[in-house]
């Protein structure tokens, strides 16, 4: 989730491409931002603009929405919103949604989609980063990220179960605003820092992992493969 400066986006929609709204920040960058068609990239989501996407497209992705600086899109807005389009939601903001909304039809997508709607995980502090407000490019680091690094070193074994745990909790213990991976790696055992710095730095963004794996998803239902159930990704 991100802060962004508002701007009249859907003024500039064409109220005949009723296709895909995708909205996304710093869990998509722009290079993984696939040109096609009929797909609008807007802005992190603020209060209000799920539900008037839903209205001028017919699917709706909900990567990033913005946190802490402006109201996000709430439940209530993302339940009504399945009146109106097919909806989907990822990564960020949009997985938190999604899990909440699933037993009505919006549909999760990815690792972290599947941490919320199985409660491994809850709230929006586990996504929240602080996001530069022109580029929407992240400054720190979100809760889930750190997790998941902390997940593939246990199955490296570079981590016991406990230094895991504790890793983990000394991260989180940091704001959401100050938290960087130098933050983070200091957490880490003495022993664990080399590998926990590599694993971060080669694949530790989970937040894009799982925007590009819906990116995939959505674009597979778009050609016609309907049933996108087997994309809530496992990782546990």
């Amino acid at each position: 989730m991100s802060r962004r400066t508002k701007k009249n986006w859907i003024s500039r929609v064409s109220p005949l491409a009723k296709q895909l709204a995708v909205f996304a920040g710093p869990s998509l960058p722009a290079a993984d931002r696939i040109p096609l068609p009929g797909i609008t990239y807007l802005p992190p989501a603020a209060r209000g603009d799920v539900e008037r996407a839903a209205r001028e497209f017919d699917a709706v992705l909900l990567i990033d929405g913005v946190f802490h600086h402006d109201l996000a899109p709430s439940p209530k807005e993302c339940y009504a919103a399945l009146e109106h389009a097919r909806m989907f939601g990822a990564s960020s903001m949009g997985a938190l949604r999604a899990a909440e909304c699933a037993p009505y039809g919006f549909t999760p997508l990815g690792a972290i989609a599947r941490w919320y709607t199985f409660e491994v995980i809850d709230g929006d502090d586990e996504v929240a980063v602080l996001t530069n407000p022109s580029t929407h490019d992240a400054l720190t680091v979100p809760v889930v990220n750190v997790r998941y690094v902390a997940w593939l070193a246990r199955r490296r074994g570079v981590f016991s179960t406990a230094e895991r745990d504790a890793f983990v909790r000394r991260a989180r213990d940091v704001f959401y605003m100050d938290r960087t991976w130098d933050d983070v790696i200091d957490a880490a055992p003495p022993h664990a820092r080399d590998a926990i710095a590599t694993i971060a730095s080669t694949q530790g963004d989970l937040k894009r992992h799982d925007a590009r794996f819906a990116m995939r998803s959505v674009l597979r239902w778009r050609a016609g493969r309907r049933d996108i159930s087997q994309y809530l990704m496992r990782v546990e």
